[in-house]
Parts: C-alpha cells; sequence; structure tokens
C-alpha cells in the first residue's frame, strides 16, 4: 500500500494474486520488499522458515511504484533479497540452484527481398526475423547448457512472462504469443525515403511483407526494430533492382485475304441464294 507521504491519503494499494491454500496455510503469498530503482518496486515471496519442498507460487513481482501496476513477474524462490546492480535484477533461485540476471537483452533484425531482381509494376515479398541474442540460456547439473536465448524469437512485453516460464520452467508453450513490431523503410532510386510498412513478428521470430515499386532502379530496404523493455534495438538492411517493364510489341494487322478466297466466297453465296429461290419454288407447287 503506498500512501501520500503529505497528506497521508492511501495512493494505490497492490496485493500478491491469490494462490489458494493447497500448498500453504496462506492465501496469497507473504512478500518482502526486496529493492527499489527505475521508479519500479521489487518484491519476492519469502517466509520465515519454509517447509521442504517449496511452495510453487513463489515468484518475484516488479510493481510500478507511481501506479502501482504489476508490469512483470516470474518464478523465484530468491535465497535472499534480489539485487540490482548496473540496471539488471539478480538472484539465487532456490528451486533450481541457478543465478538468474533480469535485464534487456540484445536483439538482432534479417530482412531479406524476393526476387532480388523485378519487373516495374511486379510486388515484391519482404520477409526476415527478429530474434533474442542473449549468450546465456538454462543450465544443467553439469554446468553447461541446456539451450542458449541466442537464436530464439524475439517476444513482447505483454508475452515475455508466459513465455519465459516456458523456456525456464518446462511450463506449457503459450499459444497466444506476440511478437515484436517491424518497421520497414526504403530509399527508393529518385532519393526518396519513405516507409512501406508495418507488421509483427510470429511466435517463430518470422514476419513477411509485399510491396510493390514505384519506379525503376534500385532500392534499399531497410527493416527496423525499435526495441521494448526486454530487447534492445536492432536494424538490418537489403537491396532490390527494378527494371524497366518490356515494350509491349503491336498486334500484328491481318493480311488481306486473297481474290480467289473473294471468288470462292462469292460463288458460294451465290448459290445458296439458288439454292434457297429452287426450293421455294417446289413448295409453291406442291400448293
Amino acid at each position: 500500500m503506498a500512501y501520500n507521504a503529505t497528506t497521508g491519503d492511501v495512493m494505490w494499494n497492490w496485493t500478491a494474486p491469490f494462490v489458494g491454500i493447497d500448498e500453504s496455510a496462506y492465501p496469497n503469498t507473504p512478500l518482502s520488499l526486496g529493492c527499489i530503482a527505475d521508479g519500479k518496486l521489487y518484491f519476492y515471496s519469502s517466509e520465515h522458515s519454509p517447509s521442504q519442498p517449496l511452495r510453487r507460487d513463489a515468484k518475484i513481482y516488479c510493481v510500478n511504484a507511481t501506479s502501482g501496476d504489476m508490469l512483470w513477474s516470474f518464478t523465484c524462490w530468491p535465497s535472499a533479497s534480489p539485487i540490482i546492480a548496473d540496471g539488471d535484477l539478480v538472484a539465487l533461485d532456490l528451486f533450481d540452484m541457478e543465478i538468474y540476471c533480469y535485464g534487456r537483452g540484445p536483439s538482432a533484425t534479417t530482412v531479406s527481398a524476393t526476387p532480388k531482381v523485378s519487373v516495374n509494376g511486379d510486388s515484391v515479398l519482404v520477409e526476415g526475423t527478429v530474434t533474442d541474442q542473449s549468450p546465456s540460456g538454462r543450465h544443467n547439473i553439469n554446468g553447461g547448457l541446456d539451450f542458449s536465448l541466442k537464436g530464439t524469437p524475439a517476444i513482447s512485453d505483454e508475452s515475455m512472462d508466459a513465455w519465459m516460464e516456458y523456456m525456464f520452467h518446462q511450463r506449457p508453450m503459450p499459444q497466444d504469443v506476440k511478437g515484436v513490431p517491424v518497421k520497414l523503410e526504403t530509399l527508393d532510386p529518385n532519393g526518396n525515403f519513405y516507409e512501406i510498412g508495418n507488421t509483427t513478428t510470429d511466435i517463430t521470430g518470422n514476419y513477411a511483407v509485399s510491396f510493390t515499386p514505384s519506379v525503376p532502379g534500385m532500392y534499399t530496404i531497410i527493416a527496423s526494430f525499435e526495441g521494448s523493455a526486454a530487447y534492445g534495438s536492432s536494424v538490418a538492411q537489403t537491396y532490390i533492382n527494378v527494371e524497366e517493364a518490356p515494350q509491349a510489341s503491336p498486334t500484328p494487322t491481318p493480311p488481306p485475304p486473297a481474290m480467289t478466297d473473294t471468288y470462292v466466297i462469292g460463288f458460294g453465296t451465290a448459290l445458296i441464294i439458288v439454292v434457297a429461290v429452287g426450293f421455294a419454288i417446289i413448295i409453291l407447287r406442291k400448293r
């Protein structure tokens, strides 16, 4: 609970989520305040004499110090109060005896265009990836890495809690994961710089946008990810060449019919007329 130091008014109240009493006598996990930095409060689950096995509801919570909104949470039973240094939060997790460092990781953006050479008026497919480039990952009991985060999809801030629980704590893979926004821009052959599309990466880290160049010449295609609370920014570029569309061939004029063809056609028409007249005379005579 946060109070106004001048008036004593309650500014906001935040309580750890309800976890039930299946594994503990506490309906809400007991919390301690670990540290404060950058306008954020870091709470962690704690207990004077925890029983074994440890309750599975223990977490670290990051709460906005101004509004009381929870920004993120992650399963962890810290051995002591988490600490912050150089903008990163560090804690030893008693669940797996691993030291976790919470902070922004580097990202990498790639971009390609197909076809590389096209004809003016045809569309070009621009595609690529945005990935996490953190060199660390989940360690095993032998001290090696079960996997590295480097090369895994970059995930949006709102999907990060569930994604990291899946990556590190064997939770089910979330199906509603959202990727990160990508801006696509171009420098065209006339020196004009403009935006050609915006999109979001999928659960695999891939994106794609269709683009139709407006004039012939060499284009620079630039893909950029502006970064987030979880990742630093990254950018990539590629090139395409657009050629002039070939001139349409004129439709050939058909040659005039030969004189013999004219005679045959005329003779055939006259014959049809004669037969028709003769047929009419026969009918009249029968009457």
